[in-house]
């Protein structure tokens, strides 16, 4: 908000204010306030130094509790009305915007940690052991589906040579990709869906660069959590890539 020495600026509100907060009010030459307005006229002593915080507190308690502004002197130039209209919101909605933000953090964190243990973990059949992947009963089941699935038209990429896997608690599919078109295509994001309405994301993976044209055999490997009961029957495996253009995958079935 741009202001002047010796000139008016005026903020009108349409919400009773609780209280107002102004760095630095010592140095101008008036400040009035009112319950539903604040009128400043710096002093010229103010030019060329750096803008101050002006924070408003609205006494009704519905969100957003507060607004802030920073006052800026300039030797020429001032707002002389602002008028500042409040939508409110219940503080609850604020209240469950940050409780999901706070939820979102945590599950990147938990995947992040998930990551880098199975990337510094041993490898090989070791891994699998140690994982819970394999144990005595159960091992690693792979099936070739590259002559059952139904593939979609206006697919962004050809695929060849497509498995599926079974193990304990996880299942996956791989792929190789071929960029048949004129467009580069980078992985973003998967999701799998089965008969039953069951949807399953991928875990965190290392994904591959991005896949220029002309690019073939790339090979990509999506691998979600799933229960023995779950990714029954026939599935639907979408992938979509960073400019929204998608691989759609059909009849995709587990060992």
């Amino acid at each position: 908000m741009c202001t002047s020495p010796g000139l008016t600026t005026t903020l009108l509100f349409d919400t009773t204010l609780l209280r107002v907060e102004l760095e630095g009010r010592e140095r101008f030459h008036r400040v009035m306030e009112d319950t539903h307005g604040l009128t400043l006229v710096p002093s010229g002593a103010m030019l060329g130094e750096e803008p101050l915080r002006l924070t408003v507190y609205f006494a009704d308690g519905a969100g957003p509790a507060s607004a802030s502004f920073l006052v800026m002197v300039h030797p020429a130039l001032a707002a002389r009305q602002v008028d500042v209209l409040r939508h409110t919101r219940p503080v609850a909605l604020y209240e469950l915007a940050e409780r999901k933000a706070q939820a979102t953090a945590q599950q990147c964190e938990e995947e992040k940690t998930q990551l880098r243990a199975e990337l510094d973990g041993p490898g090989g059949l070791r891994g699998l052991r140690f994982s819970g992947l394999m144990d005595q009963n159960q091992g690693v089941k792979v099936h070739d589906i590259s002559t059952a699935i139904h593939r979609k038209p206006g697919n962004a990429l050809h695929t060849s040579s497509i498995w599926a896997y079974r193990a304990h608690h996880r299942i996956a599919v791989e792929m190789l990709l071929h960029n048949q078109g004129t467009r580069p295509w980078m992985f973003k994001d998967a999701l799998l869906r089965c008969e039953k309405g069951e949807e399953l994301r991928p875990l965190p993976m290392l994904r591959p660069d991005t896949i220029s044209p002309g690019q073939m055999n790339v090979l990509i490997m999506v691998e979600m959590d799933a229960k023995t009961e779950s990714a029954k029957g026939s599935c639907t495996l979408t992938l979509w890539g960073t400019d929204g253009r998608f691989i759609t995958l059909g009849n995709v079935t587990f060992p």
